[in-house]
């Protein structure tokens, strides 16, 4: 992947964490069910794009930490549920850029 390839895909990672930020905000403080029902949906459709994204090769070469197979894995592991994503993704998008800059 080139660079400007990166970009794009850093930004629609980043576009899905602050997304996933708003919806997780309308969550907590939704007055009713409708509305944290929405909420929860937009959650977990963030987190299934970004997911999408992170397991494309490159990008999961990149963004997971370790050498062996099983340390990447681990090192992404809860990652993509509710509890852990915005803070997980925070971390995901440093080392993306880290990557871009060093291009």
């Amino acid at each position: 992947m080139n660079k400007s390839e990166l970009e794009r895909i850093y930004q629609i990672l980043s576009d899905c964490r602050d997304n996933f930020s708003d919806a997780y905000y309308d969550y907590k403080i939704g007055s009713n069910a409708k509305i944290k029902n929405a909420a929860e949906r937009k959650m977990n459709s963030e987190i299934s794009l970004a997911k999408r994204w992170v397991d494309n090769e490159e990008i999961y070469q990149i963004v997971t930490e370790g050498k062996t197979g099983y340390e990447r894995a681990v090192s992404i592991e809860g990652t993509f549920s509710t509890d852990y994503f915005y803070n997980d993704m925070e971390k995901i998008l440093v080392r993306l850029k880290f990557f871009i800059n060093s291009l």
